[in-house]
This record gives structure tokens, C-alpha cells and sequence, in this order.
């Protein structure tokens, strides 16, 4: 068994440095891997303090020589405040003025001087938008600039971004790479056909036979409404686990004997899903518009393209549900869901003993063709229940959010208990 080698900033920056290219200023200002490597040293030592027992939490993003003005801005939905007197970059300042920008709604502008030295500009505010159903996609909706954007995330947790695009995250000493976007592997679209299945047993309701409702609207809506589950949790800082099981095989796992206790459960008579309730509406609108535009069909690409013209309010309804299944994971024990996001039962306790050197596989790629044997006895308590549960019943699929903001999808892949580490940040 190896022992874990860690990363930090500087071999970070080598490592990066050859996939950073570009044509604009800020590739003329990073002129080298030592560069980057101080930009990323300073937030390193940033995301290690506290600010009034605070956590330091905050965006960075770094201009280069460009002499960015607050017109050129505000085309993409972006309001510049510069300072007066700009201030020096190091971590100190950066503690500082963390609280002043919130980590959705500002960043903190860097800019390289005509001595080469980094100062901080001011900050720009760039809208509630990250906070909505879009948040995966927010490159599509607006647009950001190529500036190298550092995301300080916690202690010792460093997302590096050009634009929208994610290029390495730092997190317990580990590069993770890009990470695995598991919504786009065949064993998750698979396993996870039964979302948009639920809603074809039961069909979004829509009067207008006009105007065709395709089965995409429904997939992807639910992905990046999981995804903005997934982040909230992370937020959070209490971690929690959510566990997805067909509705219909709910009832046997609580049966006496069997391997679920809820303190929590909830009455059947009170199980219909807010998430279907918000989707039909936003279908129901998407038909209106539909019809006024002389469309025949609507999906996840009319939602993208109309999306300015929905009201705010269903974003914020799909926000609020979204936190609120995030405070029912911080209750001891896992949320129970099924495939319409339909609370089960929190506070869930797996009973399932363990195995004699148990193991489980770190898969180390998208579809787990490749993976490592480790044993359970690595991980938490919390892992290792969704470990059992899924290796008992695997129907069962479990994500399960550590403090530190860590990842993990659990299944049962191909008769192994298999995880994989995914990255929503």
C-alpha cells in the first residue's frame, strides 16, 4: 500500500501550467509557471484563516494587464467596483475583504501592475444568477471572460477555473483533475432512466396537444436540480447523505426486519412530489410561450432559450426546495427519496452489519473500467452504511457529502460495490 502523496500550490501551478493557454491579456500577465504558482501560493494561505470565526470564502479572478471599464461589463450582466487606491494582494487583505463579496453574488478583481506586482482592483458583482436552477451551465446563460478564477472554498481547497470552465481542483491535499461528471456515463443515465420514467407513468400534465413536451425537459431539469442539491449540502458544512430508491420498493426496506429505521417517516397521504408540482408548472408555461412563438415542441433547449422570460419565481421555488431538502440531510442519518426528489424519510438509520475485511472499489474513471480495492474500514460511518446498503440492495443509489465538501456517488456496478469521487464545485 502507498502512502498518499500531497499536492500544494506551486506543484499545482506546474502541473496547470500546460493546459493554461490563451490568446488574451491574461495569458500575457501569467508568463509563467512560477507566476501562477504565487497567485495560487496567496489564496492557498488566504483559504487557511478566518475572519471573525469565519471561514474565508470567496472568487477570485485574476485580469491580467486588461484595463477593464463597468460598460463593457454590464453587457454580461457584470457591475464593476473599483477602488480608489487598490490594495495590495496577499492573504491578509484577501481575509479582509472575503465577507464584503459573498461567494455567489462577487468576486474579488486582481490585476497585475507595470511593476508586475498583483493589486486588488476592487470587486465585481456578478448577480444572483449563480444561485439559480442553471448553476451548471452558468457559462452558457453568461457568458464569463477567460480570467483565471480561483474559487476558496475552505481550508486548503482550491478551485481553478478559466471562465467557466473547471481545470483542477485542490481538496485534502489532491488534485482532483476535472473530476467525474457522472451525469454524462452510460451506468448513471441508465440507472438513473427511471427519473424521467417516473414522469412517463405518470405524464406531466399538459391540455395542449399542440405542443409536445419532450422527455429531455424532464431529465435535464432533474439533473441540475440534484446538482443544486448536491451544492447546498456542500454548503451547509454538516454533510448528509441522500439515498434514491424506487418509489414501490420503499415499503419492504421498512418493514420489521428490514434494513431502514426512520425516526422521521413520512405519511403517505403526504408523499406527492413539490418537484413534479414546480416541473408541470414550468411546462405549462413553456407551452404558452411555445405557442405564442409558433413552436411545436419544448424542451431543455427552449428552457435555456426562453429562460429570461420565465418567471423568477419558479428558480427560486426549485432554490428553496433544494435547501430544503439540504437541512433535512443535517438530522443524524440519510434522506430517503425517490425518483421524483419525494421525501421518504430522513433521519434514516441503515441497519446492516458489516463483513470481515470488507472492501469496496474506487473507480478511476467515468464508468468504472478501471478501479482500486480498498478496504471500508477507510471511511466513515456514513460511507460505510451507503457501502452496505448498496451492496445488499442494489436498487439503492447514495450520495453521500462529507464536511469537507467531498463527493461520492454509491452503486451496486455490475455485482461490486463500486464509488466514484464527483465534483459539483
Amino acid at each position: 500500500m502507498q502512502s498518499p502523496l500531497h499536492t500544494y500550490p506551486h506543484q499545482l501551478a506546474k502541473l496547470l501550467w500546460p493546459a493554461w493557454t490563451g490568446e488574451d491579456g491574461t495569458r500575457a500577465a501569467l508568463d509563467s509557471a512560477d507566476t501562477l504558482g504565487a497567485i495560487l501560493s496567496i489564496a492557498y494561505q488566504a483559504s487557511l484563516l478566518r475572519e471573525e470565526s469565519r471561514p474565508v470564502e470567496c472568487r477570485i479572478a485574476f485580469l491580467g494587464f486588461d484595463k477593464v471599464d463597468s460598460h463593457s461589463l454590464a453587457r454580461i450582466g457584470f457591475r464593476l467596483f473599483r477602488f480608489a487606491r487598490a490594495r495590495s494582494f496577499v492573504e491578509q487583505e484577501i481575509r479582509r475583504i472575503a465577507p464584503a463579496t459573498g461567494f455567489y453574488r462577487s468576486m474579488i478583481a486582481v490585476q497585475c501592475g507595470e511593476n508586475r506586482d498583483f493589486q486588488i482592483s476592487g470587486m465585481i458583482h456578478t448577480g444572483e444568477w449563480s444561485r439559480d436552477l442553471t448553476v451548471g451551465i452558468d457559462g452558457f446563460n453568461h457568458p464569463i471572460p477567460n480570467w483565471l478564477i480561483i474559487h476558496v472554498r475552505g481550508p486548503g481547497n482550491l478551485v481553478i477555473c478559466r471562465g467557466a470552465d473547471r481545470l483542477a481542483t485542490l481538496l485534502n491535499g489532491r488534485i482532483e483533475g476535472h473530476g467525474f461528471d457522472l451525469f454524462t456515463s452510460s451506468w448513471l443515465g441508465e440507472r438513473y432512466r427511471r427519473l424521467g420514467d417516473a414522469f412517463t407513468e405518470r405524464p406531466i400534465a399538459n391540455p395542449c396537444t399542440q405542443v409536445v413536451v419532450r422527455k429531455d425537459l424532464v431529465r435535464n431539469v432533474a439533473q441540475n436540480f440534484l446538482k443544486r442539491a448536491i451544492r447546498e449540502i456542500r454548503n451547509s458544512r454538516h454533510g448528509g447523505a441522500l439515498v434514491f430508491v424506487p418509489h414501490l420498493l420503499a415499503e419492504p426496506l421498512f418493514q420489521s426486519g428490514g434494513p431502514l429505521r426512520a425516526k422521521y417517516r413520512i405519511d403517505k397521504a403526504c408523499t406527492e412530489s413539490p418537484f413534479r408540482m414546480i416541473l408541470e408548472d414550468v411546462s405549462r408555461r413553456l407551452v404558452q410561450t411555445a405557442l405564442a412563438k409558433g413552436r411545436t415542441s419544448v424542451g431543455w433547449k427552449e428552457y435555456l432559450e426562453w429562460f429570461d422570460e420565465l418567471p423568477y419565481t419558479y428558480s427560486q421555488r426549485f432554490l428553496e426546495l433544494a435547501c430544503s431538502l439540504s437541512d433535512l440531510t443535517a438530522v443524524d442519518g440519510c434522506l430517503l427519496l425517490d425518483h421524483e426528489f419525494t421525501v421518504l424519510g430522513f433521519g434514516v438509520e441503515i441497519q446492516i452489519p458489516g463483513r470481515e475485511d470488507e472492501t469496496v472499489y474506487q473507480a478511476l474513471d467515468i464508468e468504472a473500467s478501471e478501479c482500486t480495492l480498498e478496504s471500508v474500514e477507510s471511511a466513515g460511518t456514513r460511507h460505510r452504511a451507503a457501502y452496505r446498503l448498496c451492496r445488499d440492495h442494489g436498487e439503492c443509489l447514495a450520495i453521500v457529502v462529507s464536511q469537507d465538501g467531498a463527493v461520492k456517488f454509491v452503486a451496486n456496478h455490475q455485482g461490486k460495490v463500486t464509488y466514484w469521487d464527483h465534483l459539483t464545485f
